[in-house]
C-alpha cells in the first residue's frame, strides 16, 4: 500500500503546475513581455523615470499616472536571498532558491536562483536573469551565475 501511495506522490508531484501569478491591468506587460519577446520587462515612470517593481497604478516618486514599460539588460547582482525548506508544494523540490536580484538598472526583482549550489551562492554575485518556460502557458524570470558558473 505505501509503494501505490509513494508513486501516487510521485506521478502527482511531477504533473503539478507552478502556482499561477495573478496578473491585472499594472503587470500582464510584465508577463507578456516574458511570454511573447523573452524579455524582462520593469514598468517606468514617464515624468521622473523611476524604476518600480512590482507594478503599481502610481508613481511612489512623483504620483505620475503616466508609464510605460522598460526592457532590462537582464544583468545584476544577488542582493538576497532565502533557501525553501517548508512549505513545500509541488511542483518545487526542498532547497530550492528564491532570490531578489538588484538588475544593474536599479530595480529589484523576486525570481528563482538556478545553476549553482546553495553553498556557492555569495550575496553580490554576478547574475543573469532569462526568461524560462515553465509550462505550456507560462514563462518566468530565472536567475543563474553570470557567465554559466555552476
Amino acid at each position: 500500500m505505501s509503494e501505490t501511495l509513494t508513486e501516487t506522490q510521485a506521478t502527482a508531484k511531477s504533473q503539478a503546475l507552478r502556482p499561477r501569478p495573478a496578473i491585472n491591468l499594472d503587470n500582464a506587460f510584465f508577463f507578456e513581455s516574458l511570454n511573447e519577446r523573452g524579455e524582462l520587462s520593469i514598468q517606468n515612470c514617464d515624468d521622473c523615470n523611476e524604476l518600480r517593481h512590482p507594478p503599481v497604478p502610481m508613481c511612489p516618486e512623483c504620483h505620475s499616472l503616466h508609464w510605460s514599460p522598460k526592457t532590462m539588460s537582464g544583468r545584476g547582482i544577488l542582493h538576497s536571498y532565502v533557501v525553501m525548506y517548508h512549505p513545500i508544494v509541488p511542483p518545487f523540490e526542498p532547497g530550492y532558491i528564491v532570490a531578489v536580484v538588484e538588475l544593474e538598472e536599479g530595480a529589484r526583482v523576486v525570481m528563482n536562483l538556478e545553476g549553482v549550489a546553495r553553498e556557492d551562492v555569495q550575496i553580490g554575485m554576478p547574475l543573469h536573469v532569462t526568461a524560462e518556460r515553465m509550462d505550456a502557458d507560462l514563462v518566468l524570470p530565472v536567475a543563474r551565475p553570470a557567465g554559466g558558473a555552476a
